[in-house]
């Protein structure tokens, strides 16, 4: 079977027009091959017109992720590297958010590829999580998943009622005129609604596999022979203070012309072997997923604390050297495979401690080192058009997996002196690889949407604000004028908002986020499986370009995955803890306009409500000039105000809000 596909694929990849008839086919790979081809149009390996057949590419179809969006249109983000489509809502056929498609490419406007959905190749969820609703007097399901703008018919609504939260298993939805079509499946309780997101939405497990099981208990400590022996060399890590994996270590020194730097990164290759179980299984989960109150790890526990970089242990590694001059231009750049010691495993705040004079250390010269070379390398990434986004995030304190609290996470100059680190090793790694002609995963960021850009470039006008231009050095230059300014958190997220996706391909090209014409993932092989996949690369294990594009489509399917499960659960607890304290007031800043109210988001939680006109002060209220105005009242975007919860649902995200004052900028 498999010589007859590969007969079918190669006569289809060479043939000199691009449909070729099934006669054809038949006469040169065998009669039998109807079901072949069926299947490989299943797969959307092959497409057909009429009894004539092609491959996607030569048809001009593109295979790729659908990423849809609540308001009904998607994107198409194609394999290999090619840049994402449009599809408007009129295109996206039956696809559905996450599903594998094929697309046509159809037309060019304002810049962008527009794409028409023509086959659904695999869906992405079997299951759905979603609640019983009533609509025109008829029970329907709708989905939890907010990009999912579509009520779906229950074939046996006879079995439910509505308010009733449930899995219920996707059938089919074969033409867009009618509703997909799902079987009730089981019934859940509110309180469990957690694991369900967990497990169901997102297909998140502790549990192995008993054939990885069995192989962890027989997994060889790796060899120590022939590897550069770095252990003498001041070597230390700084991490979250509750980090789950000690992956990458630092060591550093100065001389009177450059900075030396040895990024460590822990030897994964060495245990985790090429198509052994555990290799399959980490392949399949694509990354560790961190939640609030669990890790779902990506290889098994007690390899992941065998492979980390711990305290006062010597490790097998694999070391990136590079040396910069004083002015941060790399000079010199070597790979080992090398044995290190950490000497010191410091957290975030505690190296934050010792920079500033708070805590001493017989590492505070190394450290101040690490400073001086990362605030050149930030300031040279800087004048590139690096975008340097202040994140805000929170944290979420739990007590028997009950929401206690909600703090900020403050990011720290150390956490930017390993990310400057990181990038650099990384691109040392993704160069090496393009200079050495070696297929290889890359890190991609393509460019943002003009007209998105142009919309930003306005509400920054609207604001009071300059900016020069939507070039990626103007747009670097603006977030640094903004820093600590009142409105610098609702416009790192505006432009956050005209950003793509990073995702994984098969072939060399920039990031636009970093600034960098070059750049892979190869500093996190504990917990991201395209770093183990380039890890090994590196070292003269060979891929096709084909097993590397699977690999990098599946990862990114897992990365985005993995963000969005960890965005939901860390918002349903916020919910959850704003729920118990629903009569307090709080103070929080308008994100967006809509013509039926206003998006708030809160500023100690960092979750977004919204204010409906009904319960804004009464006015005749129109859109203008991204504001919400009427007669008397005017509400826009990066506005103070206090609200209370009106109305707040963690099971499915929403937060409705009442307006209660504005607050005064100082």
């Amino acid at each position: 079977m498999k010589k007859r596909i590969n007969c079918i694929l190669d006569i289809l990849k060479r043939a000199p027009s691009p449909f070729i008839s099934i006669q054809s086919l038949k006469r040169k790979c065998g009669k039998n091959i109807d079901s072949l081809l069926k299947k490989l149009e299943k797969e959307g390996k092959v497409v057909s017109k009429g009894k004539k057949y092609s491959i996607p590419e030569r048809a001009g179809y593109i295979k790729g992720i659908f990423d849809g969006k609540r308001e009904g249109y998607g994107f198409l983000m194609p394999a290999g590297d090619m840049k994402d489509l449009f599809i408007s809502p009129n295109d996206t056929y039956t696809a559905l958010n996450t599903d594998l498609i094929l697309a046509k490419k159809t037309r060019k406007s304002r810049g962008r590829w527009k794409a028409r959905v023509v086959q659904i190749i695999e869906r992405g969820r079997e299951y759905f999580l979603g609640k019983i609703i009533s609509v025109d007097d008829k029970l329907v399901f709708q989905p939890n998943d907010k990009d999912i703008p579509y009520y779906f018919e229950l074939e046996n609504a006879n079995r439910v009622k509505e308010g009733d939260w449930v899995i219920a298993k996707f059938l089919k939805w074969t033409t867009p005129t009618l509703s997909p079509l799902v079987k009730f499946s089981k019934k859940i309780h509110k309180d469990n609604l957690y694991d369900i997101i967990v497990n169901q939405e997102y297909k998140l497990r502790h549990t192995f596999p008993k054939p990885v099981i069995k192989e962890v208990k027989k997994v060889p400590p790796g060899d120590s022979k022939e590897r550069e022996d770095f252990s003498n060399l001041a070597t230390f890590t700084i991490d979250p203070v509750d980090a789950k994996d000690l992956d990458d270590a630092i060591s550093i020194r100065k001389d009177h012309k450059n900075y030396h730097l040895w990024v460590h990164i822990s030897d994964v290759s060495r245990m985790v072997k090429r198509d052994s179980a555990i290799d399959k299984e980490a392949k399949s989960r694509g990354c560790t997923t961190y939640l609030p109150n669990d890790t779902y790890f990506m290889l098994p526990p007690v390899i992941t604390k065998k492979l980390s970089l711990q305290q006062g242990k010597v490790c097998p590694a694999i070391t990136v050297y590079i040396s910069f001059d004083r002015d941060g231009k790399p000079r010199e750049k070597k790979f080992y495979k090398s044995l290190v010691k950490s000497d010191k495993k410091f957290s975030y705040q505690e190296a934050q401690n010792i920079l500033e004079g708070k805590a001493p250390s017989k590492f505070k010269g190394d450290l101040k080192i690490a400073s001086e070379l990362a605030r050149i390398l930030s300031l040279k990434r800087n004048q590139e058009g690096y975008l340097d986004f202040h994140r805000e995030e929170v944290k979420v304190e739990l007590e028997d997996s009950h929401p206690a609290g909600v703090s900020p996470k403050r990011e720290l100059w150390t956490n930017q002196i390993i990310e400057q680190f990181m990038i650099a090793a990384n691109e040392a790694v993704a160069e090496r690889s393009k200079a050495n002609k070696t297929p290889n995963i890359y890190r991609i960021h393509e460019e943002p949407d003009r007209m998105e850009l142009e919309r930003f470039k306005d509400l920054v006008e609207s604001l009071g604000f300059s900016l020069e231009s939507i070039k990626r050095e103007d747009l670097s230059n603006f977030l640094s004028e903004i820093k600590g300014s009142t409105y610098e958190r609702i416009l790192n997220y505006e432009l956050l908002r005209c950003m793509k996706k990073a995702r994984y391909i098969a072939h060399p090209e920039p990031h636009y986020g970093l600034a960098s014409n070059l750049y892979t993932h190869f500093t996190s092989p504990v917990r991201r499986y395209p770093d183990l996949i380039v890890q090994r690369i590196l070292f003269g294990e060979k891929y096709s370009e084909e097993e590397l594009e699977g690999i990098a489509d599946h990862s990114t399917k897992q990365e985005w995955s993995s963000d969005e499960a960890e965005r939901e659960v860390t918002n349903f607890y916020i919910l959850k803890y704003l729920e118990e304290n629903k009569w307090e007031k709080y103070r929080g800043m308008v994100v967006d306009i809509a013509s039926d109210g206003i998006w708030v988001e809160l500023n100690e939680y960092l979750v977004r409500g919204f204010i409906p006109i009904k319960l804004l002060p009464p006015d005749e209220y129109k859109i203008k000039n991204h504001a919400l105005s009427g007669k008397r009242h005017n509400f826009q975007i990066g506005d103070l105000l206090f609200s209370r919860i009106y109305t707040v649902f963690p099971e499915t995200g929403e937060l409705t809000l009442e307006y209660s004052g504005k607050i005064k900028r100082v």
